[in-house]
């Protein structure tokens, strides 16, 4: 009976004490540990604001993509995730994440977001993510070794032959690292992004998508045209035919740390990557001030390759987001999450402390973002951009691209390369979804 009595007794209270003190929710999030600085200060103003707990999954940016493509697939993601915009389209297609449009139709600040930006992180015609940034994408060079090349500058290439006759004087001055081009699997979505469709864009002439991935209009993807062979060729004569770079760097075991110490070390020469940089060079925890960069470092847009009729620079932009899981416990909850990460005070202080280029009006046009030098400039490439091929099957395609560098890297010719790329294609895809362009 005393038993009995007493486990009545503790369960009133119990029963009281959750009447007298609700249950507080929990939101859980995941994120990469590079942009803790825009993520948690957004965690601490919703715990301060609701009472709700929050936890919080930071992880290295190495491998991200793939945690967050397998702890969705197997049921085990957070509540909110941050997600590269490029893998949007297809998490969405399967389900994986919840559709934002009517919560984010009654977010007063949601009306500042660049449509375009937007529609990279849409899947048939409903937005499944936020962007928290977005680029583009340049041929950044060390201005001590280009002194000591006899380059002059500021560097302006006209084609892909100025590169690679600016990258040879590199070596024969002794730099190490002459053109440093993202290449291989490890180096992930930056080989595809970075370095091949870069090239890519302008390679060929840019009627009926001949300088892409994918016909847009059909869907299909280009198994094989003069644009790719022209990338590929040029990935050969960098690697292997000329030796214009050592590969060392595509295989680092951080490449982001390895490839900003060679440059902090003057031993890179030319560095194929983004608007970014400016904001971390050689690190990005600290980065040196406005006028040492401009002093060390300069930047040009990609030039066409030359040919004829091709375009005289080229860009492509991505950018990463913020998305909700469509298994999260508490949907209205994580919104809340989303939007006071995305508060303004908090989304503008982190794109101008971190240099990144703006994805809402209500920032790219305050006094304090136009005032930044390369801001201003590197904006404005971004009027002549494109994004990449954001429907399903993008990510299959990416790791083909990047495999036929790693292909190349290691010896294989651009026919045989060529010839694997299309087979690889047919096979995922069915011959009606790939075609040859002469």
């Amino acid at each position: 009976m005393l038993k009995r009595g007493f486990l009545t007794t503790v369960a009133a209270m119990s029963l009281m004490a959750a009447a007298a003190f609700p249950a507080q929710a929990e939101v859980t999030i995941m994120y990469p540990e590079w942009i803790a600085s825009l993520v948690e200060p957004g965690i601490e103003a919703y715990k301060t604001e609701t009472g709700d707990t929050v936890n919080a999954i930071k992880l290295p940016g190495q491998g991200y993509d793939q945690r967050i493509a397998l702890d969705l697939s197997a049921g085990t993601a957070a509540d909110v995730n941050v997600i590269d915009s490029f893998m949007v389209s297809e998490l969405a297609a399967a389900g994986y994440l919840t559709p934002l449009n009517d919560m984010a139709s009654a977010w007063d600040q949601y009306q500042y977001y660049l449509p375009g930006l937007l529609e990279v992180a849409s899947y048939q015609g409903n937005v499944y993510a936020l962007p928290t940034d977005t680029d583009v994408r340049m041929l950044w060079y060390d201005k001590s070794n280009f002194e000591k090349a006899g380059i002059a500058m500021p560097w302006e290439p006209k084609s892909w032959t100025d590169i690679l006759d600016a990258a040879q004087k590199l070596k024969d001055a002794g730099v190490q690292y002459p053109f440093q081009l993202p290449a291989g699997i490890k180096q992930g979505e930056a080989t595809t992004m970075q370095g091949v469709y870069m090239a890519l864009l302008g390679a060929d002439v840019p009627e009926g998508d001949r300088n892409r991935l994918l016909n847009r209009e059909t869907n299909q993807w280009i198994g094989d045209s003069p644009a790719l062979r022209r990338v590929f060729d040029l990935y050969h004569q960098v690697y292997v035919e000329r030796e214009l770079n050592p590969a060392d760097l595509n295989y680092a075991t951080d490449i982001g740390a390895a490839v900003r110490a060679a440059l902090a070390d003057d031993k890179l020469g030319i560095l194929a990557s983004g608007s970014w940089e400016d904001a971390c060079l050689w690190d990005c925890n600290a980065p040196p001030s406005r006028e040492e960069r401009d002093a060390l470092v300069g930047w040009t847009p990609w030039p066409g390759s030359g040919e004829p009729g091709t375009k005289t620079t080229t860009n492509i932009s991505g950018g990463w987001a913020i998305g909700i899981n469509a298994k999260a416990a508490d949907a209205e909850a994580s919104w809340k999450l989303v939007t006071s990460i995305f508060d303004e005070a908090n989304f503008k202080a982190w794109t101008l402390a971190n240099h990144r280029m703006a994805v809402r009006t209500d920032i790219s046009e305050s006094a304090e973002y136009t005032a930044d030098p390369f801001l201003a400039e590197a904006t404005a490439l971004a009027a002549d951009t494109t994004g990449r091929d954001t429907i399903p099957g993008y990510q299959t395609v990416s790791a083909l691209i990047q495999q036929a560098t790693s292909d190349l890297l290691d010896g294989a010719s651009v026919d045989e390369v060529i010839q694997s790329y299309h087979d690889a294609l047919v096979d995922e895809f069915g011959e009606e979804k790939v075609i040859t362009y002469e």
